[in-house]
């Protein structure tokens, strides 16, 4: 009799490890369920994504190829193309394409501040500070409404940046300067080539860089950029100041742009004669720091396709009877 209840009692164990070993192979089944279904709905998302990604790329490089000959049919017609009512300098030209919007627009790149023009390459090779250009910039940075003492301070962090050599100039930063920091790191010593380097100098702040950032600009080279007289709107009056060193005040600035001819000037010599800049008594060398046609130009593409924006933005210099050469250019998924 006790050996049937063991027999009995041992088939019942058996049956009970047979449940729980299949309880757990189920269970272990439907982790696996989930994960690969977790993980097709991942891939699928992804895959969308990447549509949605590639087709705003190729919105973007459309807009981008139109925008490109707009500019190369303007710098062949720079009496009409460089007119103060030009249509290409209203702002963004919006059009509607399936599930979104493309936003594309053009801008005079000469009409801005060329920070690789605070140094001059001497017989060397080296990059040597110009104090003149470091001037002409507190200058800027004064007129967008920096403190004095700011201006004088990153103006000398940018050249420094720039410049070859590892001493400080006055108020300026190297090396032992920026080892101190919480996230030490080195000057570049060479040319800039976004300005966004700049939030990299000792002194800069976020808000100092909102301030600055509209007005100022990197170019392969060290030439100060004359700035186009007829493509300036009143939001430019603080590049005018820099370019005369602080010697015409905002006001008499805006006096000159608001009497500009409605088709421009023909030539700076127009400008220079005008009653208020003859009134400054200016050297007239500072002619050169001005032009009546532009060599870069700055595009920026905004794709909003499928929730997700796509930008691109580059910088081109066009020249009649040659095609836009892109300087640089980048693109990607913003949001």
């Amino acid at each position: 009799m006790k050996k049937k209840h063991d027999h009995s009692r041992s088939k019942r164990r058996e049956r009970g490890a047979s449940l729980v070993a299949t309880l757990m192979v189920i269970s272990l089944i439907s982790l696996i369920a989930v994960s690969l279904a977790t993980d097709m709905r991942f891939s699928a998302r992804r895959s969308i994504n990447m549509e949605v990604r590639d087709q705003a790329h190729w919105y973007a490089l459309g807009a981008r190829d139109y925008a490109e000959s707009l500019v190369a049919r303007l710098v062949e017609a720079p009496d009409t193309a460089f007119r103060p009512d030009a249509a290409w300098l209203d702002g963004p030209q919006i059009f509607p394409i399936e599930d979104g919007q493309l936003a594309g627009h053009i801008r005079d790149g000469n009409n801005c501040f060329n920070l690789n023009a605070l140094v001059v390459v001497d017989e060397q090779g080296y990059r040597q500070v110009v104090p003149e250009e470091q001037r002409r910039l507190e200058v800027l940075m004064q007129a967008v409404g920096l403190p004095g003492s700011l201006s004088v301070q990153l103006s000398a962090e940018v050249a420094d940046w720039i410049d070859t050599d590892s001493r400080p100039i006055g108020g300026g930063a190297e090396d032992t300067s920026y080892d101190r920091l919480l996230r030490p790191r080195r000057p570049s010593n060479t040319l800039m080539v976004e300005r966004e380097e700049m939030l990299a100098l000792r002194s800069m702040t976020p808000r100092a860089y909102e301030q600055i950032e509209p007005f100022v600009c990197t170019r392969p080279d060290t030439d100060p950029l004359p700035i186009n007289l007829n493509t300036l709107s009143l939001d430019d009056v603080p590049l005018m100041r820099a370019a005369l060193g602080g010697q015409i005040s905002r006001a008499v600035a805006e006096t000159v742009l608001s009497k500009r001819p409605p088709d421009g000037f023909e030539a700076v010599t127009e400008f220079w004669q005008m009653e208020e800049i003859q009134a400054l008594d200016l050297d007239s060398s500072l002619q050169a720091r001005f032009a009546v046609t532009t060599q870069y130009f700055e595009i920026d593409i905004d794709v909003l396709y499928a929730g997700q924006r796509y930008r691109l933005s580059e910088v081109i210099e066009a020249r009649a009877g040659s095609e836009p050469i892109r300087l640089t250019q980048r693109y990607g998924i913003f949001s």
